[in-house]
């Protein structure tokens, strides 16, 4: 017997002692405890805090000497989403409060908007900011800021009798918390768009002057933003300069439904002439809140 086949037939004794498959049926998979998971009690942890040094290395916030110019466009950004929240909104449709930052594909800003909008609407004086890691395909928020094993989102929907606010992380920014992707589930689609999906953001953005800012799967990746579209209000999809398709965003576009909520399309990306060179690599643009033509 060669070293290959006597390694095969020892796992397969171990396989056998265990009485387990060397690939769990996605029953198995669901009904495995979060053993990485540890729910903190309130107070237990020291708020997170966001190290400018390891942001910028993950891409999260701009260069040092950009940051002020990215300012100005995020305050221009965000002063049509704070106006959004004070109109009144149909019975039974999402609070304006909630929105999601999406894009058609990867690679197009979604997520350094979503983070650096969160942080400048922290500033408000009269609103806090609940940015929710909502691509629980690829975290890369909660992985940016090491909170890839702490419950979150998908622990809230499969397990009912926790508290949304218990797996909420505060940030040192007094304004800011972070909700986590939390473990990806097979049925994350069909979880988003559940009841209890619903129950979670009722109770999250239960005060008026919290926002909750999704950075959302692109929309052509995964199915994941279609449910998660149907319990916001307010739909930002950022368009990369140069690079985004009109087809693609317009395929992309055509998923949301209902369309109910506002739809406003972001310009990532772009650069603007200063003097004799080009920069604004991460500029960022709102444009009208309708669907290409």
């Amino acid at each position: 017997m060669s070293i290959v086949e006597k390694a095969a037939e020892r796992l397969k004794r171990q396989q056998d002692g265990r009485n387990v498959s060397a690939f769990p049926s996605e029953q198995e998979s669901e009904q495995q405890p979060e053993a990485d998971f540890r729910m903190r009690q309130p107070g237990e942890r020291e708020p997170l805090k966001l190290d400018n040094v390891r942001l910028r290395r993950a891409g999260l916030i701009p260069p040092e000497s950009m940051g002020q110019w990215i300012n100005r466009e995020l305050q221009r950004i965000k002063r049509p989403i704070l106006t959004a929240m004070k109109t009144e909104v149909a019975p039974g449709s999402p609070s304006t409060n909630r929105l999601m930052i999406t894009s058609a594909n990867p690679g197009e800003g979604k997520s350094f908007t979503s983070f650096n909008l969160a942080l400048s609407l922290a500033k408000e004086l009269d609103h806090s900011v609940l940015l929710v890691d909502g691509d629980v395909a690829k975290p890369g928020i909660s992985r940016s800021l090491g909170l890839e094993r702490e419950p979150g989102v998908m622990h809230l929907l499969n397990h009912p009798d926790t508290a949304a606010e218990d797996c909420v992380v505060a940030t040192d920014e007094p304004r800011l918390s972070i909700l986590p992707a939390g473990r990806r589930s097979r049925r994350a689609v069909e979880s988003l768009s559940s009841r209890r999906m619903k129950a979670i953001l009722d109770e999250l953005s239960a005060d008026p002057e919290r926002i909750l800012i999704f950075d959302s799967a692109p929309l052509l990746a995964t199915a994941e933003s279609q449910a998660l579209a149907v319990n916001v209000g307010q739909i930002l999809v950022v368009v990369r300069a140069e690079h985004t398709e009109k087809r693609a965003l317009e395929a992309a576009l055509s998923l949301i439904e209902p369309a109910d909520a506002e739809i406003s399309l972001i310009l990532s990306q772009g650069r603007q002439l200063f003097g004799d060179r080009h920069a604004g690599y991460y500029g960022m643009y709102p444009v009208e809140s309708e669907r290409p033509e």
